[in-house]
């Protein structure tokens, strides 16, 4: 079963190897899609989880508190996020999938929960999307 929250945040970035205009400092409105996978609980008056993949409340929580705030948003992305070689937004969510990897999979309170995709919507029509593969692939995961 599948599973998607949504998140926004504000940041400021520069993209020194572009030839264009983003290579100065801007800002953007972030709009955050994460995709998530896991099993359905099954219903139990003792499990206040029961019925769900994983509680929206507790995914927003944990998010919310963990990564945006510390990370993202009302930051200046280029010195707030460790350890990525490049700001755009396929980087990005690239990085984010694998923050899910490392800090959110095995917690016991979301169960089997694991992130499937994210996709960062830089603007109103333009966006990257980065699945496990591909924060592999960037070793984001580890």
């Amino acid at each position: 079963m599948k599973i998607a929250r949504m998140f926004k945040f504000e940041s400021a970035h520069r993209l020194p190897y572009h030839d264009g205009k983003c290579q100065r400092l801007h800002g953007h409105s972030y709009r955050l899609e994460m995709i998530f996978s896991g099993t359905v609980r099954p219903p139990q008056e003792s499990d206040p989880q029961s019925g769900f993949v994983a509680d929206f409340g507790i995914v927003n929580d944990l998010v919310k508190d963990e990564l945006i705030d510390p990370y993202l948003d009302h930051r200046d992305l280029n010195e707030s996020i460790p350890n990525i070689p490049y700001t755009s937004a396929e980087y990005m969510s690239a990085w984010i999938v694998g923050w899910c990897m490392r800090e959110l999979e095995g917690r016991p309170e979301l169960g089997d929960l694991k992130i499937e995709r994210v996709r960062l919507w830089e603007t109103i029509n333009a966006w990257a999307e980065a699945d496990r593969k591909d924060a592999q692939g960037m070793n984001f995961h580890v």
